[in-house]
């Protein structure tokens, strides 16, 4: 269900013990108010302490017009500078979080969740904690657009955004990464609990539905695939994501509306090489020994 370069654009790098943990790069509105607030501040030393320097230099005296209008000035310019960087970087940051935002959901987009995963994988990897991962495609959506219009595929989808929104925690990561997709990292989050906030989400949908009509109260649901790193054989952000896509898919083929946790394969045992061995066995034994007669 996922495709191929979404995949191929995580890390595919596991976690190396003893590697530090890259942490997320600050917004680059932050970046600009603090180069700005630098430049205010030297500003204001300079104003302050350079000033009358130079002014004794010149004048051979302390306290003059000349130089109380320098270091007033001095002054201005460098709270100008810090204004500056505060609004400038207000705006970045806005336009930073646009860039990560879904339009018409408001949780995360691909690329949000992106530069989140290859981070929590790694972190809960070092850490040895959990990390669970939910796959939630909206039912019908096709057939939602089909008989009420476009319209009414982007309530449904507004619905679901609200619903995951009010259910995520402060430090989970829920995103759109597809037409009808939708993906919630939960950092610090066994299977088991995941698969419980998965059922949360599914009950508030089916609950909120009922309140816009048809055709989105009898058609809107969706369904869930659930992974964490421990069913997982590497701690790969690919692999996670191809696991849970694997119980998503699981889902959808047996009725949709529905939960499903990934759950790892045991090992295949040699019992067919052991049998076949056997099987040789008795029949050397059973086969006559033919002597030559003198």
């Amino acid at each position: 269900m996922w495709h191929a370069p979404f995949i191929a654009s995580l890390s595919m790098k596991p976690a190396t013990p003893g590697t530090p943990i890259e942490e997320p790069h600050p917004h680059a509105g932050a970046r600009a108010r603090y180069r700005f607030a630098i430049a205010g501040v030297a500003l204001a030393l300079a104003a302050g302490l350079g000033t009358p320097a130079l002014a004794r230099a010149l004048s051979h005296s302390w306290w003059l017009p000349f130089e109380t209008t320098l270091i007033g000035v001095g002054f201005l310019v460098a709270f100008g500078f810090l204004l500056t960087g505060w609004v400038l970087g207000q705006r970045v940051d806005r336009l930073s979080d646009e860039a990560r935002c879904d339009p018409v959901t408001k949780v995360g987009n691909r690329r949000h969740l992106e530069e989140c995963l290859s981070h929590e994988v790694d972190r809960a990897a070092r850490a040895k904690m959990p990390l669970s991962l939910l796959m939630i495609d909206v039912d019908n959506l096709k057939k939602l657009n089909d008989v009420g219009g476009h319209m009414t595929g982007d309530v449904a989808l507004a619905l679901v955004g609200d619903v995951l929104r009010e259910t995520c925690r402060s430090r989970d990561v829920a995103a759109r990464v597809g037409g009808d997709e939708f993906a919630i990292l939960l950092p610090r989050t066994h299977a088991s609990e995941a698969r419980i906030v998965a059922e949360r989400i599914r009950s508030a949908i089916a609950e909120r539905r009922r309140a816009l009509g048809a055709p989105i109260s009898k058609l809107l649901t969706v369904s869930i695939g659930v992974c964490d790193l421990v069913a997982i054989d590497l701690p790969r952000p690919h692999q996670l994501f191809e696991a849970a896509d694997r119980a998503l898919y699981i889902a959808k083929q047996t009725g949709r509306d529905r939960v499903v946790v990934f759950e790892r394969r045991p090992p295949m045992q040699p019992t067919t090489v052991i049998v076949l061995d056997e099987r040789r066995r008795s029949r050397k034994r059973k086969t006559p020994t033919h002597h030559s007669s003198a």
